[in-house]
């Protein structure tokens, strides 16, 4: 053989081990790709980053056990900022109790619902016991105040504002920061009624308290879990298991009194966008 053929095999050989290297290389780092989990408690939940980051660390090292990779957990209760960074997908994975942010992500962003939480969701607009409002129609002329104006039993509340025929804008509305700060309102006689969620600590205790309920709308979808459509299916079938299978054991148990559900169920992506779609105030 002359010299210009063994220069090519020798080339040809050398190229197919760096071939076969690199994809030797590249597998592990594929496989190894830390997921970001964003956990997001909304108005409803006071409790700063640090507690939330460690409130949720378990559950993080429980799901890398199921997806044999990194899961890092990264929390924010600023709602401008949550939806920012879902618009540009910057989640894998997502925990937000909004579940109107986590429809729209859905719908517009190519989010997939993984698992809800067990539970029941409604909104309240609660009032002071001695308070002479009787129905929603009694808020014309009224001081009504609101949540964050992003926040979860907001978009409810104006939604059935708008069924009832109440215009908020006509009317006298504010928004503060948290649910506390809504109850702490009604409650000191600043605000005629108020508006808040029926998990939140105000919507929990309000009755219990001797405040009223002014209106009550249940049957709302709850807490989800929502996953990118970066993540493959594999993974995110993984993942949902993983959720899914939380309650049956003592560590899962343990996890779920440690983040504050009592479980997780498949969940239907469908009521999600159903109740988008009202809130939207769009005809299906």
């Amino acid at each position: 053989m002359s010299i210009a053929p063994r220069v090519r095999v020798r080339r040809a050989c050398l190229g197919l081990a760096l071939a076969l290297l690199s994809c030797v290389l590249a597998t592990p780092a594929r496989a190894a790709r830390d997921l970001l989990f964003a956990v997001n408690e909304g108005t409803s939940s006071a409790s700063d980053a640090l507690f939330r980051r460690d409130k949720y660390a378990d559950l993080a090292a429980y799901l890398s056990s199921a997806v044999h990779r990194p899961v890092k957990i990264e929390t924010s209760n600023i709602l401008p900022i949550l939806v920012r960074n879902v618009q540009r997908q910057r989640y894998d994975v997502l925990l937000v109790r909004p579940s109107h942010i986590a429809a729209r992500a859905m719908r517009d962003q190519g989010y997939r619902l993984l698992v809800a939480a067990r539970g029941e969701s409604r909104v309240h607009f609660i009032v002071r016991r001695d308070s002479p409002l009787k129905s929603l129609q009694d808020l014309h002329g009224r001081f009504t105040v609101f949540p964050d104006s992003l926040a979860y039993p907001t978009a409810l509340g104006l939604a059935i504002l708008r069924d009832a025929g109440i215009d908020p804008r006509a009317e006298r509305v504010q928004y503060m920061n948290r649910q506390e700060a809504v109850g702490y309102a009604v409650r000191q006689g600043l605000a005629d009624a108020g508006v808040v969620i029926s998990y939140s600590r105000v919507g929990r205790d309000w009755e219990k308290n001797g405040g009223r309920l002014l209106y009550t709308r249940g049957k709302l979808p709850y807490w989800s879990i929502i996953v990118s459509p970066r993540v493959d299916a594999a993974v995110a079938d993984q993942l949902r298991a993983a959720f899914l299978a939380l309650d049956k054991t003592s560590r899962g148990k343990a996890i779920l009194g440690q983040i504050g559900i009592d479980g997780f169920e498949p969940g239907s992506q469908q009521a999600y966008l159903d109740m988008l779609t009202w809130v939207e105030g769009r005809r299906p």
